[in-house]
């Protein structure tokens, strides 16, 4: 049986998502169900982390079916009548049960892995200024390094978007930093901040030909090759 794990960083099929989908939530169910408010949150938060992934992969595989441009309506059409309603479900689901998590045990119980989760979750549907909040909240807590270079390129973002463009620019460098420190520990997740990394850098520096860009994506794509996160080679 393949694991979770594999499910969602090496497989990128729709028969895979759909597999991760039903596994994902007869582990957590259990958990969610629990009178323990700590185990309740618990399997909230990764089952939102969940469809977060598997909405992103469906949105990865649609942008796939684009290219090239003059094959892309059969391929478009075939995406809608497959992965469409297991990206639409995961899209709408990952929020609410986002929330739950706050609800049950707030930001100042929630770990710090919780609060990236959930601020992946509020930046992908427009909810900024909450994210930002929740950001916040985790740089007080203990966290692993790749967890923090994940948060600081997430506030880079939203100080992009704030047009803060000073903390903007510190902290997309502070989140390299952090990738370095994090590529033998989880070159996986270190894959994940550099891609990050390269779709933000060229607006904020400036640079023609996207120079820096193309540096982060190469440094994501090596290390999500080596690591076999074919998930994440899909997304870049």
């Amino acid at each position: 049986m393949t694991s979770i794990f594999r499910l969602s960083w090496d497989e990128t099929s729709l028969s895979s998502k759909i597999q991760l989908f039903f596994k994902s939530r007869g582990r957590e169910k259990p958990k969610i169900h629990s009178s323990d408010p700590i185990l309740q949150a618990e399997g909230c938060s990764a089952l939102s982390s969940t469809y977060y992934s598997i909405a992103g992969t469906g949105a990865s595989q649609l942008k796939a079916s684009l290219k090239p441009i003059w094959l892309a309506p059969p391929w478009v059409a075939l995406w809608f009548f497959s992965w469409f309603p297991l990206t639409l479900w995961c899209y709408w689901r990952m929020l609410p049960l986002s929330n739950r998590v706050v609800k049950i045990i707030g930001y100042e119980r929630m770990t710090s892995a919780q609060c990236d989760i959930r601020q992946s979750i509020l930046r992908r549907r427009g909810r900024l200024a909450e994210a930002k909040k929740c950001i916040e909240a985790a740089l007080k807590k203990t966290a692993e390094i790749h967890t923090i270079g994940l948060l600081l390129i997430a506030l880079s973002h939203i100080n992009f978007k704030q047009n803060n463009l000073e903390d903007a620019n510190k902290h997309l460098y502070q989140a390299e930093g952090a990738a370095q420190e994090a590529e033998k520990q989880d070159p996986r997740q270190a894959a994940r901040i550099y891609r990050h990394c390269s779709s933000l850098v060229d607006k904020l520096v400036g640079y023609k030909g996207g120079k820096e860009s193309k540096r982060f994506m190469n440094k994501a794509i090596s290390l999500a090759e080596t690591a076999g996160a074919n998930d994440q080679l899909l997304k870049s």
